[in-house]
C-alpha cells in the first residue's frame, strides 16, 4: 500500500490489489448489464418489424386510413 497526499493536502492510500474501487465496479457491472439490455431489446425490436412487416414510411397513418 502506497500513501499519498492529494492537491488539497488530503491523505489517500493505493492498495496493491487492481486499483478499481468497489463504487467503480458496481458502475461498470450495471453498465455492462444496461448495454446487454439494450441488445436484446434491440434483437426484439428487430424481430417485431421483420414479423409485422414493412407498410411503407408511416405505417401508423395507414392503419388509420382503413
Amino acid at each position: 500500500m502506497l500513501e499519498q497526499i492529494d492537491h488539497r493536502g488530503k491523505h489517500f492510500t493505493i492498495s496493491d490489489k487492481d486499483g478499481v474501487d468497489d463504487n467503480a465496479r458496481d458502475r461498470y457491472q450495471r453498465a455492462e448489464m444496461l448495454e446487454r439490455q439494450a441488445q436484446r431489446e434491440i434483437c426484439e425490436l428487430e424481430r417485431a418489424k421483420a414479423v409485422a412487416g414493412s407498410m411503407g414510411t408511416n405505417p401508423d397513418v395507414e392503419v388509420l386510413e382503413r
